[in-house]
């Protein structure tokens, strides 16, 4: 019985003097230059400022029936997007896309906006930038409102998956091509 309550005795001890010893650790610090700390204390911006890549593709459907000669193709559309992330809420693209059906191709840049949230968050934006239309029609100044959601997810928010609806609106003939896709990128 005595080695019970000597067991018990010594327990309640240690459970009481835990807490006495955690307080009298040394404070925490941060070493090496601004933004890079480590060790106790450090921080990590894990979604703020930084570069991605996108690769996008889906459905891409003229408004107009493409120029005589035009290259003829499936409804399908392929890109990639660079962006650079001023903050976890505003990014500025930068984007091309090759449309198959008519053979268009279309270069953008423009900001994006995010709503906060996670894991999913919804997105605005506005690109301006030029639209190559072949056989004759020739390059056009063209504008692309765009509006989607995004799934973010992986260590630290890196893996972003999202479906995006963009109208392609060349300045000038031309016709209009609606994109509806999707897009898988990696956050620098």
């Amino acid at each position: 019985m005595k080695r019970h309550a000597r067991l018990c005795g010594a327990l309640a001890l240690l459970a009481a003097a835990a807490p006495l010893a955690a307080g009298a650790q040394e404070r925490g610090r941060t070493d090496g230059p601004e933004e890079s700390e480590y060790g106790k204390g450090g921080y990590d911006s894990p979604s703020g400022s930084g570069i991605s890549l996108q690769l996008d593709w889906g459905a891409a459907v003229n408004a107009e029936k493409p120029p005589r000669g035009a290259p003829e193709g499936p409804p399908l559309y392929v890109g990639a997007t660079l962006s650079l992330w001023g903050a976890n809420w505003y990014q500025l693209d930068m984007s091309t896309a090759y449309v198959f059906d008519g053979g268009r191709f279309i270069g953008m840049v423009g900001p994006r906006f995010r709503t906060w949230g996670w894991p999913l968050v919804f997105t605005a934006g506005l690109k301006a930038g030029a639209i190559v239309i072949p056989e004759g029609e020739g390059l056009r100044f063209g504008i692309e409102p765009n509006v989607g959601a995004e799934f973010v997810m992986g260590h630290r928010d890196r893996i972003i998956m999202g479906i995006n609806y963009m109208p392609d609106i060349p300045i000038g003939d031309g016709g209009i091509t609606h994109r509806v896709g999707m897009s898988v990128g990696y956050k620098f």
